[in-house]
């Protein structure tokens, strides 16, 4: 996620977790878990978001999403991630240097 809103996804992710083949996706956001999911999404359905394909991935324009929730994010923070198969939604983990600090 970088500092003015963008959610990222790499190639590599996208095709894994299947999110390749929509051109709309879903946010949503936990607030008992601080966590945000990702899901394939359709064009007409309120709150979804278009998915800004490139060679290399896509970007996800969610500043409004964000805000809603009041996540901030001062530089850019990577997360882990991993699919939920009973929801299929892809769940943001904790972020990744929080994961490396524990070790």
């Amino acid at each position: 996620i970088r500092p003015l809103g963008t959610i990222g996804v790499n190639d590599s992710a996208l095709k894994k977790f299947g999110l390749v083949e929509f051109d709309f996706v879903a946010l949503y956001f936990d607030p008992e878990t601080k966590k945000i999911a990702i899901g394939g999404g359709r064009e007409d359905e309120p709150g979804s978001q278009r998915l800004n394909k490139g060679t290399r991935g896509a970007s996800i324009s969610a500043k409004r999403f964000l805000d809603f929730h009041d996540l901030r994010f001062s530089r850019v923070t990577h997360f882990e991630c991993h699919l939920d198969i009973e929801q299929n939604l892809v769940i943001l983990d904790n972020e990744i240097e929080r994961k490396a600090a524990k070790k």
